[in-house]
């Protein structure tokens, strides 16, 4: 997963799957770009290849012969722009998850980062733009489990660990203050999301070894 610069269109950037120099890197960020602002502004059902190319400044002929089909166009668009969670090692489970957590936020609450969920919570059920966020979601989701892996190799958490529980556990109210209540978050919010669920595994684990053995 990519991230690209929305606000310019100066800016050059590795797409999935795809590598490009020069001018080609320049026409493929252009593209993608113009992609998320006009699936931003229209909606997936009436977004147009052609209103692609006009944003753009690009032939449609070209991005069809990159992305034959508008779920592959839609689909680079959005791993391209969307602030990926991956972050390099920190030193703790909680700088890692605190940092990562803080990127997808900061997206999340820009303008475009604004307009693209909002089309995405309103056309979910689209048969062709359903799969995409749904795979979103899961990358998403693995990024935040080997975070938390990264984690229990440490000895931060126990080995036994249920790691999908936690990663659900720390994202979900953050996600649910941006995404269902459209609110802001700040890292003290997140902050405090990471202490509650860290600490509340720590504690359990720590009843778990202490209890008397059942008879």
């Amino acid at each position: 997963m990519t991230v690209m610069a929305p606000e310019t269109k100066s800016s050059t950037r590795r797409t999935e799957g795809v590598r490009v120099k020069g001018r080609a890197a320049r026409v493929v960020s252009d593209v993608l770009i113009a992609t998320a602002e006009e699936l931003s502004r229209v909606g997936y059902a009436s977004l147009r290849v052609e209103d692609v190319a006009a944003r753009s400044g690009v032939n449609k002929t070209t991005i069809y012969r990159r992305w034959p089909t508008k779920p592959e166009l839609v689909g680079a668009s959005l791993r391209a722009v969307w602030e990926t969670p991956e972050v390099t090692d920190t030193g703790s489970l909680k700088g890692d998850l605190l940092a990562s957590l803080k990127k997808t936020a900061a997206f999340a609450m820009s303008p475009i980062g604004q307009g693209l969920t909002r089309v995405i919570q309103v056309e979910r059920a689209h048969p062709e733009l359903e799969p995409i966020a749904r795979s979103m979601r899961e990358d998403f989701r693995v990024f935040r489990e080997v975070l938390v892996q990264r984690g229990i190799d440490r000895n931060e958490l126990p080995a036994t660990t249920d790691i999908r529980f936690v990663t659900d556990l720390v994202a979900a109210p953050i996600f649910y203050r941006l995404f269902t209540e459209g609110e802001a978050v700040d890292a003290a919010f997140i902050e405090g999301v990471i202490d509650v669920v860290l600490c509340g595994v720590r504690e359990c684990a720590k009843h778990s070894r202490d209890a008397p053995p059942r008879p």
